[in-house]
C-alpha cells in the first residue's frame, strides 16, 4: 500500500501539474479520502524535480530561445524574456510568501476546493471565447506580463490552478491557446523552483532527517514521465479544439465534491 502512495502522488502530479484543473487540489482531495501517511518534505520535493524536469525538456526550444535574448539584452532587438518572467513571477512570490504565512489553513478543505474548481473554470471558459486572438508569449510587453501574474497570484487558493488562471489571465488579453499554455509552462518553472526552495528549507531545518531514496525516486520518475503525457495531450487538443474538456472536468469534480463531500 505504501508503494501504490507513492506511485499515484507521482501520478497525479505528473498529470494535473501543467493542466488548468489544479494539482494542489487533487492531491489535498487525495489525502482527504484516504488514511495514507504522510508521506514527507523529501517526497514533495522528489516529485516537483520530477515535474520541472519534464517541463523543462518539453520547452527546450522557448528555453533556449530565452537564454540567448538574455544574453543579448544590451542589444536593440533584445526582446527583456527574462525580465518578463520575473515580473510575471514577482505577484505570486509576494502573495504567496503571506499565503503560506497566514492564510493557508483556511484553504485547506473539500468545500473551497469545489467553489474554487467551479468558479475559475467558468472565468476560463468566458476568457476562452474570445475570438481573433492571435498574440504569441513572446509579444507580451511588461503591463501584460504583470497582469498574468496577477492571475497567477490566485493560484493559491485550492482548485483555482496555477496553470488555469495564468492562461485565463493570457486569453483576456489576446494570447492564442498553445501560446497561453506554453507562457503558463514558462511560469512554473520559477515557481516551482521557489517551492523547492522551501521545501529544502523546511527539511534542513529538522532536528533529525530520514531518507529513504527509492520511494522519493520512484515517485519523481512516475511524475516526470506522467507530466511529458500530459503536456503533449493538452498540447495536441489545443491543435484543434478549446479548453472546454477541461473546464468541463472542473466543474463535475466540483459539483461531485459538494454533494458527497464538502
Amino acid at each position: 500500500m505504501f508503494e501504490l502512495q507513492y506511485f499515484v502522488l507521482g501520478l497525479i502530479q505528473g498529470i494535473t501539474e501543467f493542466l488548468p484543473i489544479s494539482s494542489s487540489a487533487h492531491l489535498i482531495l487525495i489525502s482527504e479520502l484516504t488514511n495514507w501517511e504522510d508521506q514527507g518534505i523529501f517526497s514533495d520535493i522528489a516529485v516537483h524535480v520530477g515535474t520541472l524536469i519534464a517541463v523543462i525538456l518539453y520547452l527546450l526550444k522557448d528555453l533556449r530561445i530565452i537564454l540567448i535574448d538574455f544574453f543579448n539584452f544590451r542589444k536593440s532587438n533584445s526582446k527583456n524574456f527574462a525580465i518578463k518572467i520575473f515580473i510575471a513571477t514577482l505577484p505570486a512570490l509576494i502573495i504567496g510568501f503571506i499565503v503560506y504565512e497566514y492564510f493557508i489553513i483556511y484553504f485547506r478543505n473539500l468545500t473551497v476546493i469545489a467553489l474554487a474548481s467551479i468558479i475559475f473554470a467558468i472565468i476560463l471558459y468566458l476568457a476562452d471565447q474570445r475570438k481573433n486572438l492571435n498574440k504569441k508569449w513572446e509579444d507580451l510587453n511588461y503591463i501584460e506580463v504583470f497582469f498574468i501574474g496577477l492571475w497567477q497570484s490566485l493560484a493559491f487558493i485550492p482548485g483555482a490552478s496555477r496553470a488555469g488562471v495564468t492562461i485565463t489571465g493570457a486569453r483576456f488579453i489576446g494570447v492564442k491557446r498553445k501560446s497561453s499554455a506554453i507562457f503558463s509552462m514558462l511560469l512554473s518553472i520559477p515557481i516551482i523552483l521557489g517551492s523547492l526552495s522551501l521545501s529544502i528549507v523546511d527539511l534542513f531545518s529538522k532536528q533529525s532527517i530520514e531518507i529513504n531514496l527509492t520511494q522519493p525516486i520512484f515517485a519523481a520518475c512516475i511524475a516526470c514521465i506522467t507530466a511529458l503525457i500530459s503536456i503533449h495531450t493538452m498540447m495536441k487538443i489545443l491543435k484543434f479544439t478549446n479548453f472546454n474538456i477541461f473546464i468541463i472536468y472542473r466543474i463535475i469534480l466540483g459539483i461531485l465534491l459538494l454533494i458527497f463531500y464538502a
